[in-house]
């Protein structure tokens, strides 16, 4: 991302006001952001309403410092696309990031993509996820080692349905119609034609019949007003995914005595947990409210859940050999994940063959 003479003069005003901090070793000022709006998903909801608030009453209760913290959320610093490197040019102190939106730079971080028909329940994905990046240390570590950055934790998106313009039980079913997704989403959608497209897109283009369904949580379907368009949606189960994350600049964290430190690192292994909460919430409400708004609402049956994850099941194979090739322990990652969910109670509709 070239910077613009606005962004320099942002960078040049945070480092000012680190060091006048410095100098007076009492009072910090920490700039925390995201590329999507507070509430919209629950990591963006939990960064404002949990981590920094938190983090301002755990320094001022804990140490004889005073901590300021200006929120900058829903691109006003950092697109969705922009958050990992306005955190590593310090553009941001603190950035909470969707890593979807950074396939090439965190392509081994977003492992659970590649494992469609996880666990829908948020808690047991993050204590699964979690135990993975602990497991495999240099997923967390590359964001210093290349990124300039100290990973402080990571969180999940909801569990993934799908919301169509018609109705369907059998996976049969799907055929001849057009699905839309965004990212590696993308390669779940087997049987129907795959359509890219984004959530700003989709009630216009379901509307004029671009495509006829979109890959998405429940939350999302009514906070888009897509019910509007689509009045049928299906707890795929797809699965939670532990795709997002809160990082901080380097510089600054180096430059922050060891108290903050530590309570940053303390926040940062929480900050799961509490987005899962959040995860699971917005995942039941979401399908409660769709009820509301007479949307026809319904599960999927096992049978087309494993017909489903049968058409899929080449593709973890595929992206541990993408990941292998380019060094990094991608079939490792993805057995010990798999492994990881099934002690915790879920039962894959089909267990993947990942060598």
């Amino acid at each position: 991302m070239p910077r613009s003479l606005a962004s320099t003069l942002i960078v040049s005003a945070s480092v000012a006001a680190l060091s006048t901090s410095l100098a007076r070793a009492d009072e910090f000022t920490l700039r925390m952001g995201s590329g999507h709006p507070i509430g919209l998903l629950a990591y963006t909801e939990t960064a404002h309403e949990w981590f920094a608030p938190e983090l301002k009453k755990r320094v001022e209760e804990r140490t004889d410092h005073t901590i300021n913290i200006q929120e900058f959320h829903a691109g006003q610093v950092a697109k969705v696309t922009e958050v990992l490197e306005a955190t590593q040019d310090g553009v941001l102190d603190v950035g909470f990031m969707s890593l979807i939106f950074e396939p090439s730079k965190a392509f081994l971080q977003t492992f659970t993509l590649y494992l469609p028909f996880g666990s829908p329940d948020a808690v047991e994905t993050t204590k699964a996820a979690k135990a993975t990046f602990a497991e495999f240390p240099e997923m967390a570590e590359a964001f210093e080692s290349q990124y300039n950055q100290v990973y402080l934790g990571g969180a999940c998106a909801e569990n993934y349905g799908l919301g169509t313009n018609f109705g369907w039980e059998n996976f049969s079913d799907l055929e001849g119609h057009k699905i839309a997704g965004a990212g590696t989403n993308l390669e779940w959608i087997v049987g129907a034609t795959p359509v890219a497209s984004n959530l700003n897109e989709a009630y216009q283009s379901i509307q004029s019949g671009v495509y006829e369904g979109y890959i998405s949580a429940s939350a999302w379907w009514h906070t888009f007003k897509l019910n509007e368009v689509a009045p049928f949606f299906k707890s795929v189960d797809f699965g939670v995914q532990y795709v997002s994350a809160v990082t901080i600049n380097k510089q600054t964290y180096d430059a922050l005595p060891p108290e903050i430190q530590e309570i940053l690192v303390e926040m940062g292994e929480e900050w799961g947990m509490v987005t899962a909460e959040v995860c699971d919430r917005n995942n039941r409400e979401g399908l409660d409210k769709l009820r509301e708004l007479g949307v026809e609402v319904s599960e999927v049956s096992g049978a087309a859940q494993k017909e489903w994850a049968g058409a899929l099941a080449d593709f973890p194979q595929r992206m541990a050999e993408e990941l292998n090739s380019r060094g990094l322990p991608g079939s490792k990652v993805l057995n010990f994940y798999m492994d990881a969910l099934a002690e915790g109670g879920h039962e894959w509709p089909l267990r993947y063959q990942v060598k």
